[in-house]
């Protein structure tokens, strides 16, 4: 399944697209986005500017007309300028300032997919967690868990589909390569929900091997009634265990907050934590807007 990523941005003057040089002059026009043909969702972020002089005010907003499948962006800065006096000259404008994102194909498939690549696709669409492969998921956990636990992640077999005798990852202890927890991993396709049996069959691999803790992930949304109830057995069962459950939606949290330090290419005089406002008057930061999950703001 190909993807596009936003790989950057690339700024450029009214007069490209009076010209008609720049790729998306009339899809632009119509309200679209060039990628994906379809209606584009216009945001605001209003700028303070101090008065010009007595009688004159001045008003300035960054604009940003984004695509709800891909991501892909339009960026402009408008300015109003009125004058008490005359009101009839009051207007509004666009600077000459105007950017626009860069996308790149991916293919989401692909198991070469460098893993930061494939953690800023999933940050925007982490829906298409489904579409990446089991090799892909293993290492997307293993990078995760490495960056939230510390220590260092290692896997039982070099190939995933491998016998693994029900446990994929070891997390260490980088000191002394003591194994600290043990690690299992389900990608789901369809399932929306984990089930008890492979949270048994997991807990059952950690007794045969004679590991107390183990981290049972799933990008399903989230585990059965049952299943949630297994971290409390195990800690009360005659071998005690120690057993986290992290679901698809816990799963994505670890994700963002893994990339909240991650630098992004943003619009000019643009910051993470503006409020942004669509023409609905709904309010989202600019984080949410233009590093997060799309299916965030793509509904509202």
């Amino acid at each position: 399944m190909k993807r596009l990523l936003y790989t950057g941005l690339q700024n450029y003057d009214h007069a490209y697209l009076d010209a008609g040089t720049v790729f998306f002059t009339n899809a632009l026009r119509a309200g679209n986005c060039p990628c994906c043909a379809i209606k584009l969702q216009a945001f605001e972020h209003e700028l303070p500017v101090p008065p010009l002089q007595a009688g004159f005010t001045q008003l300035r907003w960054l604009c940003a007309e984004i695509c709800p499948n891909c991501g892909w962006w339009h960026f402009s800065q408008d300015y109003e300028y009125s004058d008490s006096d005359r009101p009839e000259r009051k207007s509004r404008s666009k600077w000459w300032e105007l950017t626009f994102a860069l996308q790149t194909e991916i293919e989401l498939e692909n198991t070469t997919l460098p893993i930061d690549v494939l953690k800023r696709h999933l940050m925007r669409r982490w829906e298409d967690r489904k579409l990446i492969s089991a090799q892909q998921a293993e290492d997307l956990v293993a990078s995760l868990l490495q960056e939230h636990h510390g220590g260092q992640v290692i896997r039982t077999t070099a190939n995933v589909n491998a016998a693994d005798g029900g446990i994929d990852l070891y997390l260490v202890v980088a000191d002394d390569a003591t194994i600290r927890r043990a690690v299992q991993v389900k990608r789901r396709i369809t399932k929306e929900s984990e089930s008890i049996e492979e949270v048994r069959n997991f807990v059952g691999a950690m007794v045969l091997s004679g590991i107390e803790s183990g981290i049972f992930v799933t990008t399903a949304s989230r585990f059965t009634k049952l299943a949630q109830s297994a971290p409390a057995k195990a800690a009360e069962a005659k071998v005690k265990l120690q057993l986290d459950l992290i679901d698809g939606d816990m799963l994505f949290e670890i994700l963002r907050a893994a990339n909240a330090s991650t630098s992004f290419q943003l619009p000019p005089r643009v910051r993470l934590d503006q409020e942004w406002q669509n023409t609905s008057g709904i309010l989202i930061t600019a984080r949410e807007l233009f590093t997060g999950d799309i299916s965030g703001w793509a509904q509202k």
